[in-house]
């Protein structure tokens, strides 16, 4: 059986704040995760972020995978993630990578 747990980031989640954010969810990850975990990370949709936190939780999602764990967004990316997404080159195109910034999908 999975078990759910939510981490809220309040932002700014920006390149001033990235590393004490790296902290919270990597202690998060370390406290409530384990093989078998779904973890939610909760981004307001409001929430002012930039290229760091794509980057952050791209990093999550790989170290969570080593771990047997799954991360997901608690839904879709909002405004301000979705515009660094598509200006990186995030967004593929393909609806099953995606997911995860668009459907707010375990990966």
């Amino acid at each position: 059986m999975s078990t759910t747990n939510t981490l809220k980031l309040d932002g700014p989640l920006t390149i001033r704040t990235i590393a004490d954010t790296k902290d919270v969810l990597s202690s998060f990850m370390e406290q409530k995760g384990g093989s078998g975990k779904t973890l939610t990370i909760d981004i307001g949709d409001d929430t002012e972020c930039d290229l760091t936190l794509a980057q952050l939780l791209l990093s999550a999602r790989k170290t969570a995978a080593d771990g047997g764990m799954k991360i997901k967004l608690r839904g879709a990316a909002g405004a301000s993630l979705l515009a660094v997404l598509e200006r990186a080159g995030i967004l593929t195109g393909d609806k099953k990578q995606d997911s995860f910034w668009l459907e707010g999908k375990a990966a």
